[in-house]
Order: C-alpha cells, then sequence, then structure tokens
C-alpha cells in the first residue's frame, strides 16, 4: 500500500487536484472512495473547490475511531482519498492507515494544510508526515509573488496570530484566510497598500 500526503498552503488548489485525481480513477474504472471531516461544513457531503468543481463525499467524525472504521467498512474500495485530513486527529489518521494495510487497500491520499493560522502543525498533517510514504507540496504565492508558505488569519483586515485554531462563534463571510510568504506573515502585511 502507498500513502501519500499531499500537503499546500490556502488557495494552493488541493481541493481542485483531489477532484482531478477522484475524475481520472472513475475514467478507468477503479473504485476510489471521497472521504472528508465533517468538521468541514461548507457543503454537506461535498467537496467543493474555489473554482467550483464539486464531488461527492462520505463525512467522517474526525476523531471517532469507530465511526471511520465503520464508514470504510461501509466502503470497501482500493483508494481512498481524504480531504481535509489536517483536521482529522493523530488516532484517526492512524485508524485509516492501518486499515488500509489490513485489507489490502492499495492507495491512500490524504490532503490538506500542514500548518494552522499560527505557524503550528495540525495533528493529523504532523502524523502524516511522520507516516506517509510519498509527501508532495502544493504550491501558491503570496500576494507578494514569493513562495507562500504560511495561512494568514485575517479578522477586520488584520492578521490575527492568537485565538482558537477552529473558529465556531464568527461568521464565515467574516473570516479570511490568504496565503503569506514568512516575511509578510511575520511583518503582519497582508496587501500591498499596507507598506
Amino acid at each position: 500500500m502507498k500513502v501519500i500526503f499531499k500537503y499546500g498552503c490556502m488557495n494552493s488548489g488541493k481541493t481542485m487536484d483531489l477532484i482531478k485525481i477522484a475524475y481520472n480513477y472513475k475514467e478507468k474504472n477503479i473504485n476510489a472512495i471521497v472521504l472528508k471531516p465533517e468538521l468541514d461544513q461548507r457543503a454537506k457531503n461535498k467537496i467543493v473547490s474555489r473554482t467550483g468543481l464539486v464531488l461527492d463525499a462520505i463525512e467522517i467524525k474526525q476523531d471517532d475511531c469507530e465511526d471511520i472504521l465503520q464508514k470504510l467498512e461501509e466502503n470497501p474500495a482500493k483508494v481512498y482519498l481524504i480531504d481535509e485530513a489536517n483536521f482529522l486527529s493523530k488516532e484517526a489518521i492512524d485508524t485509516i492507515i492501518n486499515y488500509g494495510y489490513d485489507h489490502q487497500v492499495e492507495t491512500l491520499i490524504f490532503f490538506g494544510l500542514k500548518t494552522d493560522f499560527k505557524g503550528n502543525l495540525f495533528p493529523g498533517s504532523k502524523r502524516l508526515l511522520e507516516r506517509a510514504d510519498n509527501i508532495d507540496e502544493s504550491t501558491t504565492l503570496c500576494w507578494c509573488g514569493k513562495k507562500a508558505r504560511q495561512n494568514g488569519r485575517v479578522i477586520n483586515n488584520k492578521l490575527v496570530k492568537e485565538g482558537p485554531t477552529i473558529l465556531v462563534d464568527i461568521p464565515e463571510n467574516q473570516v479570511e484566510y490568504l496565503p503569506l510568504c514568512n516575511y509578510h506573515y511575520y511583518k503582519g502585511i497582508i496587501a500591498e497598500d499596507e507598506i
């Protein structure tokens, strides 16, 4: 079995890659099941890219290993594509990978952010960096044109570096996430007109 982790900053095309890969498997008549944490509520039972592409997905509880095992057993496949893997717990990552080894799964491809808006590794991403056979980075650019390395959380046009990793009380339209290079993340500069 092969375990792949495809990570990148916000807006680096991870979800588009997942949808493209799922399409390629479908075109070859290979059953590829798409999973996503139910914490991602942008679209119920769907994966939606910022370009508008949509794909059906099975939702799993990000830290409930019994739920994850049940969903895997109900949906056997040779390939699983897991979106937003950064939101999964270490135990959830281990459950999926171990299931793959025990059930002759050919490929597990996880997609997600490496770090949160504070620059810290997500637990799921950390575990994937430890266990994946292949690690591939999807890249995007900061507003300045340099390679983005950080996910900046912007509230009221200001970069914030404190607070809970997952927001539940702030409406989505009041929060923005921007890919930033290390320098502009460090300086808190989110646009050229702030220089």
